[in-house]
């Protein structure tokens, strides 16, 4: 069958075509900035910041589904929430977040969430085993434990987190999604992990500072139990920080083995963010 086509023009899928500034300025903006539900992050050189309505109103006219634009300004405070700057879109930057059958309620503004470990999430969900206690000790809005308690049959999940935000957060998308197995716990879990039963599985989402917490979770794990942990490096140094929890864990009189791990993401030009499956096999 012969048939005359409609010209269609192509949709433009770099926003950096659309900024209008100098060639030199435009090869310096970022590829790559995250997407949370219809809202846009994106990170500038301290030198291109007053660029950001710009790049802002590229982004929109590039991808007409986002709502708001924020300027990433870096993470503040103990809780390590990003410090974010509206510059095109509404005022607001609260969206709902959706992956692989889950929808989340979430703020990047309140609390910590990152959109880029949606496959490691499911991964982790795949794993679980029909009645397992799991320990989610830095649970933010709930992307773990809710990804685990939709995709597996957890007995229980303790979703911990010190931010009361995230915690408000997470009793909603637990609403949201139907899962009847996720705790929402508030409070510092290097204290909350001791008053919950011994895990099969902990989640140790903290890349900043999940070593600091490493041998408190490991007293809570059981025998064959898995801790799932996540640490920011130097792409050299992952392998002597993952020998230093061996070594540290046989001075505790217990045996780890490091059973698979990976290159999450890119950090900067010299770190990356790693994960690591760590069991625990035996006392020694």
């Amino acid at each position: 069958m012969e048939k005359d086509l409609e010209e269609r023009e192509l949709a433009e899928t770099d926003y950096r075509t659309l900024v209008d500034v100098p060639q030199e300025v435009r090869d310096r903006l970022p590829a790559s900035f995250d997407i949370i539900g219809d809202v846009a992050i994106i990170r500038l050189d301290d030198d291109m910041v007053d660029l950001a309505p710009k790049v802002g109103e590229a982004l929109k006219r590039t991808f007409p589904r986002l709502r708001t634009v924020a300027l990433d300004r870096g993470v503040k405070g103990e809780l390590r929430v990003r410090d974010l700057e509206v510059i095109a879109g509404e005022p607001r930057t609260e969206t709902v977040h959706t992956e692989y059958g889950i929808r989340l309620l979430i703020d990047p503004a309140k609390v910590y969430f990152n959109p880029r470990l949606s496959n490691e999430r499911r991964r982790i969900a795949s794993l679980v085993r029909d009645g397992e206690k799991v320990v989610d000790m830095f649970a933010g809005v709930g992307p773990f434990s809710i990804m685990i308690a939709k995709h597996a049959r957890p007995e229980i999940i303790y979703a911990m987190d010190l931010n009361h935000d995230a915690i408000e957060y997470m009793r909603e998308n637990i609403r949201m999604n139907k899962v009847t197995n996720v705790l929402p716990i508030e409070g510092d879990s290097r204290q909350l992990v001791f008053e919950v039963p011994c895990a099969d599985r902990i989640i140790m989402n903290l890349p900043h500072s999940a070593r600091e917490f490493f041998h408190d979770a490991l007293t809570r794990l059981k025998l064959g139990g898995i801790i799932h942990f996540y640490t920011i490096c130097e792409r050299e140094d992952i392998e002597p920080i993952l020998e230093r929890l061996v070594t540290e864990a046989a001075g505790m009189g217990v045996l780890i083995a490091v059973l698979r791990q990976e290159e999450l993401k890119t950090y900067s030009p010299s770190m990356s963010v790693f994960s690591a499956d760590i069991g625990l096999v035996d006392w020694c």
